[in-house]
């Protein structure tokens, strides 16, 4: 087998250092649990900062998961840990917080994750530090509303964190959402500078909930919105790597495209633009949503061969039903977090919440810059993903996902010692997760 083709599990110091912190932490969780069978949203532990009369709020993900694949090309089956991460929170005046947020695995570009510092002024905030970019609905909701194992393939043509100044806020009642900062356009990647361009990225996003305020359940919860993006780039910034719900955590994609190309090494490339649309609607224990993304790069000019563009297209629907009633409901232009009307806690008879997803996606990569030969790119790819989520409590979820995805195209999983090569044109994955989410 090819061993590079296989997820890297190391069990790292960082993530040691995690789970060392994690079995400190649940020392507290007698309060903690104790807690979450109040109607708030999620429990949390809180640290006095002695004697500056400044209070921590302590916050984490812990997410692990068995993955199983029907496919017998895909020798993959294997539990792991999907994100390992600690929050710490203070409002250290009215006006002013901070936040500090670090994963720990040791795969992940990011290691800092939300950390920045916050000034409010009324119902707008200006932010500064490292941060998710407002583009889009699916990137922008909370991990614990998300419901199924993974975001759709359109995750890949998002913008996702960097460093930035960001201004957020609302008008009108909470009817019109809004946010647009200045970011890095080069993430992480400044080893290759090119043509030396270090403009920053505009990325902005608007959201309209017209019946906001409104008293009628059926509408309070619609809103529309729109996502868009420009930078001028570096060759350092062309990097795109989608991947399906079974190929997260691993070296596998179904479409690459980098400097390196089926034409040789990029010369030049000139602006990258993002954009979206987003619609989405809840009612009672009922949610509806869905987006499309475009992602284009202008002007790639490859070695002794004329420029062309690149371009990408992206689109998903999905809807989620809570048959035990829980009240499902957007706020500031994300889906919230399910609080149970009943935890789950056998003494009492209470069984948490119980809800149903299900989301069709499709994603469409450009043909001329795909090499056949190289067995790493599809043309287009359909997945389907059913998912069963069981939350016991706000801190608490287990979810089952199963997604099949059909690719267009075969692409390559691994290779044999004696040479021959496995490949496969679609992916049947069973996920099951448990989560806490603190």
């Amino acid at each position: 087998m090819d061993q590079t083709d296989l997820p890297d599990e190391k069990f790292s110091p960082h993530l040691q250092l995690y789970l060392l912190f994690f079995i400190i932490l649940s020392f507290y969780f007698p309060k903690v649990m104790e807690a979450s069978t109040l109607a708030t949203p999620a429990a949390t532990v809180i640290i006095p900062l002695s004697p500056s009369g400044i209070d921590v709020v302590v916050g984490g993900l812990f997410q692990a998961d068995y993955r199983y694949y029907t496919e017998s090309e895909r020798p993959d089956n294997r539990f792991m840990i999907r994100r390992a991460q600690v929050e710490l929170t203070s409002q250290i005046r009215p006006w002013l917080k901070v936040n500090l947020e670090y994963e720990f695995k040791d795969d992940t570009i990011d290691h800092l994750q939300d950390t920045f510092a916050e000034i409010s002024f009324g119902s707008h905030a200006a932010r500064i530090g490292h941060f998710k970019k407002p583009f889009g609905l699916e990137q922008q909701n909370p991990d614990a509303g998300i419901c199924f194992a993974e975001r759709s393939m359109g995750e890949y043509l998002s913008s996702g964190r960097d460093v930035g100044l960001m201004l957020h806020g609302a008008f009108s009642k909470n009817r019109l959402h809004y946010a647009a900062g200045l970011f890095n356009a080069d993430g992480d990647n400044v080893s290759n500078r090119s043509d030396g361009r270090d403009d920053p990225e505009l990325v902005g996003r608007l959201v309209l909930a017209p019946f906001a305020d409104s008293s009628n359940e059926y509408l309070r919860y619609l809103q529309f919105g729109g996502s868009g993006s420009f930078a001028r780039i570096n060759l350092s910034t062309l990097d795109v790597k989608v991947k399906t719900t079974g190929m997260v955590d691993t070296s596998r994609n179904i479409y690459v495209l980098s400097n390196n190309t089926k034409f040789g090494v990029l010369q030049a490339a000139d602006t990258r633009w993002r954009l979206g649309a987003e619609a989405a609607w809840t009612c009672r224990s009922m949610a509806f949503q869905g987006e499309y993304i475009r992602l284009t790069y202008t002007d790639l000019k490859p070695v002794g061969n004329p420029a062309m563009n690149a371009d990408f297209k992206s689109w998903y629907v999905n809807a989620l039903y809570f048959f035990t009633g829980e009240t499902l409901s957007f706020s500031r232009g994300t889906l919230q977090p399910i609080v149970p009307h009943q935890p789950f806690d056998p003494a009492t008879g209470g069984f948490g919440a119980w809800g149903i997803a299900i989301r069709y996606a499709r994603f469409l990569g450009d043909r001329q810059w795909i090499n056949p030969a190289a067995f790493v790119s599809v043309k287009k790819a359909d997945a389907v993903s059913l998912a069963v989520n069981w939350v016991l409590n706000p801190m608490h979820k287990m979810i089952l996902d199963y997604t099949y995805t059909d690719l267009s195209d075969p692409i390559r999983v691994r290779v044999h010692p004696d040479g021959a090569i496995d490949y496969i044109d679609k992916e049947n994955v069973v996920t099951i997760r448990y989560a806490i989410d603190f």
